[in-house]
């Protein structure tokens, strides 16, 4: 299927990007890519929605993504769901979206997210009703093959509302064999840096001793 319309398109990746890494650069590109997008917005979290162990602080979490994308005038950065999150209010997708509706009049927004995260979406765990959220928006979902959470373990009862959803969204075959969860694991038992986390993003992380325990012996 050719995506690549005149229609005004962009692509917001949202996430809790804790930390940032390679593996959302390498997606945020191949999505670019293959849509025809106009840019990428990037949208760190700021209270999660699905409660998260390990959280940085939302000023490290957006310096991190400042560092992972600075170099692509196609990337930008939005701090919307950080400034709800000050106030008190959680980040919930549906409203993200509605919210970019009326800040982009006349495009289309096509949400990016992994495997994992729409596999939480068909079992019903985010707050709005799944189907209504692609409704309102093109869904990319990456593969995550590898992921414990992926798709392909999807509990059978789900499997019905799992076609109906795979329906509705552009599938993209990128398999990285690394996560944000497994970067920061790493960190704790002092590892050496994973190849998926740039030096520099590495040396904030150690300079500011987040996720750490071990880190200042590695």
């Amino acid at each position: 299927m050719n995506f690549q319309t005149k229609v005004k398109k962009i692509g917001i990746l949202g996430g809790a990007f804790n930390p940032s890494h390679l593996a959302h650069l390498i997606l945020a590109k191949k999505a670019l890519k293959i849509t025809g997008l106009k840019k990428i917005i990037f949208m760190p979290c700021g209270i999660p929605a699905l409660k998260k162990t390990d959280l940085a602080k939302t000023e490290d979490r957006l310096a991190m993504i400042k560092i992972l994308t600075k170099d692509n005038p196609n990337f930008e950065i939005s701090d919307y769901e950080i400034r709800k999150g000050k106030r008190g209010k959680k980040s919930y997708t549906l409203e993200t979206i509605k919210y970019l509706k009326k800040r982009y009049p006349g495009y289309k927004i096509y949400w990016i997210l992994g495997e994992d995260s729409f596999r939480e979406m068909i079992e019903g765990k985010w707050k709005y009703n799944g189907l209504k959220m692609l409704n309102e928006a093109q869904f990319i979902v990456a593969s995550r093959k590898t992921h414990p959470f992926s798709l392909k373990f999807l509990p059978k009862e789900f499997k019905e509302r799992s076609e109906k959803f795979l329906k509705k969204v552009i599938k993209l075959n990128i398999n990285i064999p690394v996560s944000a969860t497994r970067i920061r694991e790493e960190i704790k038992k002092g590892k050496k840096r994973n190849k998926f986390l740039p030096v520099e993003i590495f040396n904030y992380i150690k300079k500011n001793k987040l996720y750490l325990r071990a880190l200042n012996n590695s």
